[in-house]
């Protein structure tokens, strides 16, 4: 029965992020307490869409007993996602052209 809750918990919270995530993609509209620290909504569209595949993968893997290599899939995952989120809120090169 807990497994049940939790898995519906889950579910609910990457489908709302993965919406948000698509929204991002899409438009490069963020949430509001985004838009001061992310300078490139679309790449934290990916690397959210990359994190909630991560946590799906991670919940897959633990609820079926399922192989190594589908958590270690969730782990690189997470790492991508985590770099990806990273640059995401890193100011670019300023160039200057003449």
């Amino acid at each position: 029965m807990p497994e049940n809750i939790v898995t519906g918990f889950l579910a609910t919270v990457s489908l709302v992020v993965v919406v948000f995530a698509v929204i991002a993609i899409r438009t490069g509209w963020l949430l509001p307490w985004l838009r001061r620290s992310t300078l490139r909504p679309r790449l934290w569209g990916y690397a959210t869409l990359v994190g909630a595949v991560a946590l799906d993968l991670f919940w897959y893997a633990w609820a079926t007993e399922g192989s190594y290599a589908i958590g270690a899939a969730a782990i690189v995952l997470c790492v991508v996602s985590s770099v990806l989120s990273f640059l995401a809120t890193r100011p670019g090169n300023a160039r200057v052209t003449p």
